[in-house]
């Protein structure tokens, strides 16, 4: 079949109008603030700046966030689902905002966007996190892949971030532990870091967890669960029964000891627990929105709430 340019131009409108049309009838099913792509490069580096030490300290005070939404919901494939803006604020900014005390991986001091597309209110990026390891003694890069959907305010509603190449991050900070103490079988450095991680554990129960809060009978006791107890933990297992969990929490317990003490006590408190096995991980219906701009997808999602 064959059409004369006149044709075509009488045709053209028609298709456009239906085409808009489809567009407009998926994107009204979940109402979206659409951004520009200008707008939306803005508003992830913003994140990222705010981010970086000391700026993120700015973000662990105060009573209202100006980066998240007071109902975000945020997942950690290393560790596990967060819901809501103080709790959001105490784990992506006060996980990483005290070089003096010890940590995996100290705090971020710098950031480099090598991926980025954005679309609607939708931004997907990869960024290498440069953090300064002071427990280590060692400047190491982080790549971290995520996905951030933005409210009208330009406030993030919800993200899920992967650790991309965390098994190899772990092994190489083991590996330079190794190295540093001599080690001629790789669970002695396993066990440093288990004794440097359950030290700093103990000591913060010691200082905070008290009263109601108290999680273990003396330091004794806890350091003798941390180290004997409990398992030391995979890359993938930063939320699921292990010293390593506790270790993430360790650093949220100065700002909320009746939230965060039971999250490093013995039953875990909700968060350090093995209470999903890898299916059910998969297979989490948690996020309120799609994560496919103009609301495309809805119908087949499995990762929408139900």
């Amino acid at each position: 079949m064959h059409f004369h340019s006149g044709q075509l131009g009488f045709l053209l409108p028609i298709i456009s109008a239906c085409l808009f049309a489809s567009v407009e009838s998926k994107s009204s099913e979940h109402p979206r603030s659409a951004f520009t792509f200008d707008q939306l490069w803005k508003l992830e580096k913003g994140f990222w700046d705010s981010f970086l030490y000391p700026a993120n300290l700015k973000q662990t005070q105060g009573n209202a966030s100006t980066i998240f939404a007071s109902d975000v919901q945020g997942r950690v494939d290393i560790t596990r689902t967060f819901d809501g803006d103080e709790l959001n604020r105490e784990y992506i900014f006060g996980l990483f905002a005290d070089p003096e005390h010890v940590s995996l991986v100290g705090v971020p001091i710098a950031y480099n966007i090598t991926q980025f597309t954005a679309n609607d209110n939708i931004a997907s990026a990869t960024t290498v996190v440069t953090f300064n390891a002071t427990s280590f003694g060692v400047l190491i890069p982080v790549t971290i892949d995520t996905w951030i959907e933005f409210n009208a305010d330009g406030k993030i509603a919800q993200y899920d971030a992967t650790f991309r190449w965390f098994e190899y991050l772990l092994d190489f900070l083991v590996e330079g532990v190794a190295t540093k103490i001599n080690a001629t079988e790789p669970d002695q450095a396993v066990a440093y870091v288990a004794d440097l991680l359950a030290t700093a554990i103990c000591d913060t129960h010691e200082q905070h967890c008290t009263g109601s809060n108290q999680q273990y009978t003396d330091t004794a006791s806890c350091y003798d669960f941390l180290t004997k107890t409990v398992r030391f933990g995979k890359a993938h297992e930063l939320g699921r029964n292990t010293l390593l969990c506790r270790e993430v929490h360790e650093h949220m317990v100065q700002y909320r000891p009746d939230v965060h003490c039971s999250h490093i006590g013995p039953g875990g408190g909700g968060y350090c627990v093995d209470d999903m096995d890898y299916m059910q991980t998969v297979l989490q219906r948690y996020f309120n929105d799609s994560w496919i701009p103009f609301g495309y997808g809805t119908d087949q999602n499995i990762w929408l709430a139900d």
